[in-house]
């Protein structure tokens, strides 16, 4: 890209050999990947929407933009995989969406904050609104579906003025998505999840042998000892490094794609469609 214009948004996964960009206000807005190991090492692409707000797996596989009220969720190649627009958000009557998007280490959950109203004017002493409130919903960034909503005891400390990424930043997670920092009208608050919803973000490699006992690593969220993991219908072996990594051999499949179903001990599930394609 010869020049960067349009007010650009801008981070890097966790190593720091990616980083993500996409633009606010340039027309069509353009997105790029700067990629340490690609001959090329930037790549751009373009896209229906100006993007507003940025979030990016440290992982540095997956991205995801907020442009015309939704989150669109692409990976490292800049194709998008998800458009997240679920009719559960809308049942907060008067949601605003507040900046500060974040998306799990591993890629497999999209954490949005909001207000249940209209932020306070941007003045030195804003009215008091006892009734406004702060959120935070977490979804499956595949599907879009509801896994958590959280409920702040005040709002987040957002004035009308701040309107998107580049005006403010409300909240980020740590390293499993388990501890949330938002900034509230009180300052810093932290949520500590007791347990991260399920989720699957990425795997190791698309195309396995239909013969199964490929290893593969499936990255991704809330997965515990005792977490089961069936690919195409089948069981498999299953070893949970950690609470975002297990380890998985592949059993012998049909060719073809295979869906994958990861279930906790508690009965919570997660699924992917087609992530994998045995041969």
């Amino acid at each position: 890209m010869a020049t960067v214009v349009g007010a650009p948004l801008l981070q890097a996964n966790v190593t720091g050999d990616r980083v993500f960009l996409s633009f606010a206000t340039s027309p069509g807005g353009p997105m790029g990947i700067w990629d340490a190991s690609s001959p090329n090492h930037f790549t751009t692409s373009g896209a229906s929407e100006s993007s507003n707000d940025l979030a990016v797996a440290s992982d540095g596989t997956m991205f995801a933009t907020f442009a015309a009220n939704n989150a669109e969720i692409r990976g490292s190649d800049l194709i998008l995989q998800s458009t997240l627009a679920s009719p559960e958000l809308e049942r907060i009557p008067g949601r605003v969406s507040v900046p500060g998007m974040t998306l799990h280490p591993s890629g497999s959950l999209i954490y949005q904050p909001f207000l249940t109203g209209p932020a306070p004017p941007e003045s030195p002493n804003p009215p008091p609104n006892p009734s406004l409130r702060g959120g935070i919903d977490v979804l499956d960034a595949h599907s879009g579906r509801l896994r958590l909503r959280i409920m702040l005891p005040e709002p987040f400390a957002m004035r009308d003025t701040d309107i998107d990424g580049l005006h403010g930043g409300f909240l980020t997670v740590d390293e499993n998505g388990q501890r949330i920092f938002a900034l509230t009208a009180s300052g810093l608050t932290i949520v500590q999840l007791a347990n991260v919803p399920l989720g699957i973000g990425t795997l190791s490699l698309a195309v396995g042998p239909a013969t199964g006992g490929t290893l593969v690593t499936i990255r991704g969220s809330g997965f515990q000892s005792g977490t089961t993991v069936t690919i195409g219908g089948k069981l498999a072996s299953a070893t949970c490094k950690d609470i975002n990594t297990l380890a998985v051999v592949i059993p012998a499949l049909t060719p073809g794609p295979q869906q994958i179903v990861i279930t906790n001990p508690d009965g919570e599930t997660a699924a992917l469609d087609d992530a994998i394609t045995t041969s």
